[in-house]
């Protein structure tokens, strides 16, 4: 997800607070990949990893 998608309405309940889910690498504690962007309010789905894989 684009930096500027990041302020749009969720599409379900209009909420614009989201949550990113991120999956920690064990090995190296500072490094990450991002798991999936979901609204805080009501757990819809902006985008998930399975998203950014089928896009490469």
């Amino acid at each position: 997800m684009k930096i500027g998608k990041l302020n749009e309405k969720c599409p379900k309940c209009g909420s614009q607070d989201k949550t990113v889910k991120r999956n920690i690498e064990q090995v190296h504690f500072a490094h990450a990949t991002t798991g999936a962007v979901v609204c805080s309010k009501c757990g819809y789905v902006f985008k998930s990893c399975k998203d950014e894989k089928e896009e490469k």
